[in-house]
């Protein structure tokens, strides 16, 4: 006599089956979300490029030297020196985005609120600014400095794929700074780096950008 043939999973067996499917939806799910932390890490390092590119244009035009050297604006730094750009019409309304990490927890502040009295919430900005009277002298300097980093909310924001800090120097170099490297080259430590209001406006290569 033949037996017959088993029809279907037993209880043990299915629990398996979904027990793997589990698995590869998890691996999946954290494949995917790497790939989108990588593509808004790479997109933040383009906008930031950007930035710099408008600004150091914009540094060498008469109205922001004179927005600039005013004595309400001089030591305006951190998302207020972005404030006076907007509020002034010295930057446009499409670089509000260009001001804030696709990785992290801020939203590009309305256009609609743009004018003379426009003011940018700290909500609305992910970088660092150095204060305005300094930024030309800063660009021309010897010494590279940092210019613009990610701020106190977004110092994080990569930490998950260990991308470090977006950084752009005085020199027009980009790049994303780790904490081994501001270690070995700036001693920079582990503490100090956990916590960057110790660091802006404070240690180098921070100590001429803000919050």
């Amino acid at each position: 006599m033949h037996s017959r043939a088993r029809a279907g999973f037993t209880l043990v067996e299915l629990m398996v089956v979904i027990g793997i499917l589990g698995l590869l939806v998890t691996v999946l799910a954290f494949s995917v979300t790497r790939h989108f932390t990588k593509a808004h890490a790479d997109l933040d390092k383009v906008n930031m490029s950007k930035l710099y590119s408008s600004l150091q244009t914009l540094a060498n035009d008469g109205t922001f030297t004179k927005r600039a050297n005013d004595k309400a604006n001089r030591d305006k730094s951190g998302h207020e020196f972005f404030e006076v750009c907007f509020r002034h019409k010295l930057m446009d309304a499409d670089q509000l985005d260009e001001i804030v990490s696709l990785g992290g927890p801020n939203s590009a502040a309305d256009r609609a609120t743009l004018g003379d009295k426009f003011e940018l919430d700290a909500a609305n900005c992910s970088f660092t600014a150095p204060k305005m009277g300094e930024f030309k002298q800063l660009l021309q300097a010897k010494e590279r400095t940092v210019l613009f980093a990610f701020n106190s909310r977004n110092w994080h924001n990569y930490d998950s794929i260990d991308y470090g800090v977006l950084v752009a120097w005085s020199d027009g170099q980009f790049e994303y700074l780790t904490s081994a490297d501001a270690a070995e080259k700036y001693n920079i430590s582990a503490e100090e780096w956990a916590d960057p209001s110790q660091l802006f406006g404070k240690k180098k290569p921070f100590d001429h950008t803000y919050e």
